[in-house]
């Protein structure tokens, strides 16, 4: 049997003020200080990052900023499990909230399709004269598929939270885009390299209205709402519940609990768990997993829908569905 060192005399005495058990919860946990407790234990969420610390946020913003302007197709790709899904829900309520309506959502399916960009699908959007593809939970890899979309006269906004390719050579092999938002980039500088890819593209909707919210008629902060996505793709995608993620899930939790959304006040109606009261481990083994079953044994879009759409009677559809 393995047991965990004890805690060192100094840091028990830096945590003096809290009981035996949790100064060692909170020690293992990497935090030694009264400071960092308090803050781990009280989170405040305007100590978020920086959007703009993301290495290719910047020109990520201009760039989505000038299609808006000009009216130009966007498509919005994600991964179809519950980590792509719910991060598509934050763009696509973005473009929404501020009243964009010429874009559209694609989810690649499981089998017919597989993971990320797609020789096919870009072929399609080629000759529906889409003029701006944003990748959502993939893309990092997509070298040959960001090189064809380029032929093409595409442009591509990739954000991500995987690996990227490394060549022969031990060197990263990142696909040709505007922009790449992933931490896991060598380069990348960002503070928390952790986040989901829902995380990511939240901080890309947090960066649109610092930016240039005041255009939009939407104030800073309003992104918070979206948390509740954020949040069921962080406690699915499992990534460390520290740092940023924690500040995603605490806060996102409280949203989850007063969240309007039609098709998952039906779901948890459905599955029986009080919204009022739900947890993390209602996210893991009750919301998390009929997400990913619409990819699985259906069409990814199920998913989707659910947790996108406005209409009562197909919030209830898909919700007994999944």
């Amino acid at each position: 049997m393995k047991v965990r060192e004890e805690i060192p005399e100094k840091v028990a005495k830096e945590l003096e003020k809290f009981p035996e058990i949790l100064r060692k919860l909170l020690y293992y946990r990497g935090i030694k200080t009264e400071k960092d407790a308090e803050i781990f234990l009280n989170p405040i969420f305007e100590e978020n990052n920086d959007p703009f610390k993301m290495l290719g946020m910047d020109i990520a913003v201009e760039r989505i900023f000038k299609a808006i302007e000009k009216k130009e197709k966007i498509i919005i790709y994600s991964d179809y499990d519950a980590d792509g899904i719910p991060g598509a829900v934050v763009l696509h309520d973005f473009f929404k909230k501020i009243g964009y309506d010429n874009f559209e959502n694609y989810i690649p399916h499981r089998v017919l399709e597989g993971f990320g960009l797609n020789d096919e699908a870009v072929d399609e959007f080629a000759k529906k004269k889409v003029d701006l593809i944003i990748t959502v939970d993939c893309g990092i890899a997509d070298v040959e598929e960001a090189e064809k979309i380029k032929k093409y006269g595409v442009d591509l906004i990739i954000t991500d939270h995987h690996e990227p390719r490394i060549n022969a050579k031990e060197r990263e092999e990142l696909p040709e885009a505007v922009a790449i938002l992933d931490n896991k980039q060598k380069k990348s500088e960002y503070p928390d390299r952790n986040l989901c890819g829902a995380g990511v593209v939240f901080k890309l909707v947090q960066a649109l209205i610092k930016k240039h919210g005041g255009k939009w008629n939407i104030t800073e902060g309003w992104e918070k709402w979206l948390l509740d996505m954020v949040a069921i793709a962080t406690v699915s995608d499992m990534v460390p519940l520290v740092g940023e993620n924690r500040l995603f899930a605490y806060f996102g939790l409280k949203v989850l609990r007063k969240s309007p959304r039609l098709g998952l006040q039906k779901l948890l109606s459905v599955i029986k768990i009080d919204q009022k009261n739900i947890t993390e481990d209602d996210i893991g083994f009750m919301i998390s997993p009929r997400i990913n079953a619409a990819s699985r044994m259906g069409i990814p879009e199920d998913a989707f829908n659910l947790l996108s759409t406005k209409d009562d009677n197909e919030a209830l559809k898909y919700a007994f569905h999944l």
